[in-house]
């Protein structure tokens, strides 16, 4: 039951709508931003991402070089992992309600649908990810931690019958 009162209904529409046009943006981008600032009045957007690291200047210890992670093996298309349980946002993914705490599933785990999988954190809102269909978790895709895209694979389901 919406308990929202009457006279903040278009607020809270506009706001949903503003939401909405922020994920739209967010998805749209090449990477994702260091900064997002968002101006309500008069609208406005503010996007932007880490500068690249500035070339040593003559006379100066050239900047370390840090080493670069180390290439994993391509993940298996979503095609291949059969069902797959995806993304509702752009932002970190997290598999546990907070730092430390067991993740919402693992591996084996039996899930219901409507039952919570994981977390998507976009702009400081937690945006809780539920299971949209019944059955086995069989994999996890996404590390804990890791930024993800709109509708991103998270999870691979095999669905009961």
């Amino acid at each position: 039951m919406d308990t929202t009162p009457e006279r903040d209904r278009p607020a809270v529409a506009e706001l949903s709508d503003l939401r909405d046009a922020i994920v739209e943006v967010l998805t749209s981008l090449p990477r994702p931003p260091s900064r997002l600032r968002i101006q309500a009045a008069d609208v406005g957007i503010d996007i932007r991402w880490e500068e690249e690291p500035a070339p040593a200047r003559p006379g100066r210890e050239p900047a370390p070089v840090t080493a670069a992670a180390p290439v994993a093996a391509a993940a298996p298309a979503p095609a291949e992992l059969g069902p797959v349980l995806v993304a509702p946002s752009v932002g970190v993914f997290y598999q546990a309600p907070s730092p430390g705490s067991e993740p919402f599933v693992t591996v084996g785990t039996v899930v219901e649908a409507g039952q919570q999988i994981g977390i998507v954190e976009a702009m400081k809102l937690m945006i809780p990810i539920f299971a949209d269909r019944a059955g086995t978790i069989t994999a996890v895709l996404k590390a804990d931690g890791t930024p993800v895209e709109y509708d991103e694979p998270l999870f691979a389901l095999a669905e009961q019958v």
